[in-house]
């Protein structure tokens, strides 16, 4: 079984193999011709976790990468909970609310949404551990040295899970530093002192970092999202209060309004749920403003550029708008700044918790975690097929073929049977996240990509296949009957192959 629904955890297992595969074979692991033949596809840009694929490799090699992922599936809510903990700890120096704060990040809405299908989203640990790190630093208990060096580490590692949690981590950092700055005179001498330690940790960072932001800039840029999906993956005000389907309390009998919120289950991620909220206000407005205001930017910034209520997106500007029009940071996506905002909520909640009445905040606590607490993981049955076993596939393709397998795209399965014929093909498509630019110039083969017919998709397909060149092409038993349909309209020489039916392309003749 795989943990996570859709075809999403077969990119993190593609990627978990992919990286012990290149460098065993000498190959350049930021890029890969083995999708989307001939142009291939630059894998900077791409949700390869690095960090994660190194780290389980020797798990990967002996017990397989659906194992590996499996258990990086296990260990994200784990390892997020023990760094929250000793945030919370550190902040309050009680063990009841540490575990309380810690619970309460690593089992937050934001977790449990991206717990089906995005492993480099879940894998949160590292930002805990980068403001306790500041923590300790300001408060004396770490020098310039063990400072420095850390956060290289912590900022080289997180940009190896996720690029874009390490951007947006920077980005809430130095929103904490300003606000510091202006509000808490009395700290600008330890802001300076950050502030010089960023300006040695940016060269060795750098330093770090530099193949994969050579492959990034210096190689043609692949992805390029809607400039529409800033607006649509925002967070929707009501969402605050009103669970999705990740929830296990309230998430159904709410679901006739939680499905019009902006953005998929998956994005929406805002969940507080009323007693945290209660909480969160009572604690804010009796402490000192300083978290009042970073909590309200953070949540203002999760809102997205323009403020959504019940499904509907008003025309009221908000403050990432001014984001939207930066390079790099403006495709963000402003509902995953829900991660900051859940950090965030559970050091106050554990700072509540530390000065509550003992009568009355074990009740209270029980009733938020009762709320949150998330519906079960999705599980589903690994896709294996003896036709792509590494034997019976070279038996029946041949050596290296370059193959275009229906259903297309993420509807599809077959980023799995890349992996389960170690690589043995390559794909004049494929599925490692969105298409690359030159395939959304091509309306019907982007229209197949998402599980759409189209009327003249048998032609488009058939110039596709040869200007790409494509051997053949594999109908697997998923595909739409009424896309199967006009693909044989081509006439192609076709066998049969257990319950796969298998077209040969006919190659072009030339003058």
């Amino acid at each position: 079984m795989v943990a996570g629904d859709g075809a999403d955890p077969f990119i993190y297992i593609w990627f978990l193999s992919w990286w012990p595969y290149a460098l065993s074979h000498h190959l350049n692991p930021l890029f890969t011709h083995l999708v989307w033949q001939p142009s291939g596809l630059n894998l900077a840009w791409t949700t390869s976790i690095p960090s994660l694929a190194l780290l389980a490799a020797p798990l990967t090699l002996t017990i397989g990468p659906v194992v590996s992922y499996n258990l990086l599936c296990l260990a994200a809510p784990i390892l997020s909970a023990a760094s929250a903990y000793a945030l919370c700890l550190y902040i309050t120096r009680q063990r009841l609310p540490a575990w309380f704060g810690g619970f309460l990040f690593a089992f937050s809405s934001y977790a449990m949404a991206r717990q089906n299908d995005q492993l480099n989203l879940s894998f949160t640990a590292l930002v805990p551990l980068l403001v306790l790190l500041a923590l300790a630093r300001i408060d004396g208990r770490i020098g310039r040295r063990g400072a420095v060096g850390g956060t290289v580490v912590l900022l080289a590692l997180q940009a190896g899970i996720s690029l874009e949690i390490f951007a947006t981590s920077v980005l809430a950092g130095g929103f904490a530093w300003a606000l510091t700055w202006l509000m808490l005179p009395a700290r600008r001498s330890s802001m300076r002192m950050l502030l010089l330690d960023c300006l040695w940790v940016l060269p060795f960072l750098l330093l770090a970092l530099a193949p994969l932001l050579w492959a990034m800039f210096a190689w043609r840029r692949d992805i390029h999202l809607p400039e529409a999906w800033p607006d649509f993956f925002s967070t929707d005000l009501l969402n605050l209060i009103i669970p999705t389907a990740t929830t296990w309390l309230g998430g159904r009998f709410f679901l006739p309004l939680s499905q019009h919120f902006p953005g998929l289950p998956c994005e929406q991620g805002g969940y507080l749920g009323l007693p945290l909220v209660t909480i969160l206000w009572v604690y804010l407005r009796r402490t000192h403003r300083y978290l009042s205001v970073l909590f309200l930017g953070l949540l203002l910034a999760m809102l997205g550029p323009h403020l959504w209520i019940g499904g509907r997106q008003t025309p009221l500007p908000l403050p990432w708008a001014v984001f939207r029009a930066m390079p790099l940071l403006g495709n963000a996506l402003p509902a995953r700044l829900a991660l900051y905002v859940s950090l965030l909520a559970a050091m106050i909640a554990a700072l509540w918790m530390a000065r509550a009445p003992n009568r009355w905040r074990l009740v209270v606590a029980g009733l938020v975690v009762l709320f949150i607490w998330p519906m079960p993981r999705p599980m589903q049955t690994i896709p294996a097929t003896p036709l792509f076993a590494p034997a019976r596939f070279a038996e029946v393709f041949g050596k290296n073929p370059k193959l275009l397998i229906l259903p297309f795209g993420f509807n599809g399965q077959a980023t799995y049977w890349q992996v389960q014929s170690r690589f043995g093909f390559a794909q004049t498509g494929g599925y490692l996240g969105f298409p690359p630019v030159q395939a959304q110039r091509l309306e019907p083969i982007i229209r197949l990509y998402l599980g759409y017919n189209s009327p003249n998709l048998a032609q488009s397909l058939a110039a596709y296949c040869q200007s790409t060149g494509t051997d053949v092409i594999v109908i697997t038993p998923g595909t739409q009957p009424d896309i199967r349909a006009q693909i044989m309209t081509l006439g192609w020489p076709a066998r049969t192959v257990d319950d796969v039916t298998i077209l040969t392309v006919p190659s072009v003749k030339h003058d």
